[in-house]
């Protein structure tokens, strides 16, 4: 080399490696996809009811449901409800007091 030239250096190649952050995160959502795929998609089990909105549907099947529309301006029918001791309450509409009735689901 002589002292007139210069010399020309090229960058060495950039290294890429992606931050530990960044492969949690597309894991996270790649995840994430496939849970909500499956539960959307998964085939419901035997004897299991499920509506169109994906809700569990009555106990003994749509044939005991009965739609509200189709009791508006008609007297409630009797019916007979059991509580958790397994002692049976009839209850019988239309006696000329009124009835509220509260249902709770929660853990008992």
């Amino acid at each position: 080399m002589t002292s007139g030239q210069r010399v020309r250096r090229t960058p060495a190649p950039a290294t890429s490696r992606r931050s530990p952050v960044v492969v949690a995160g597309v894991a996270a959502v790649v995840f994430a996809i496939a849970v909500g795929g499956w539960v959307l998609f998964r085939p419901s089990a035997a004897g299991e009811s499920v509506s169109g909105t994906g809700l569990p549907g009555p106990i003994g099947g749509s044939s005991v449901a009965v739609d509200v529309n189709t009791m508006l301006g008609k007297p409630a029918p009797a019916f007979t409800l059991l509580d958790s001791d397994g002692t049976s309450y009839a209850i019988t509409p239309g006696q000329g007091r009124p009835i509220v009735l509260v249902s709770h689901m929660g853990i008992t």
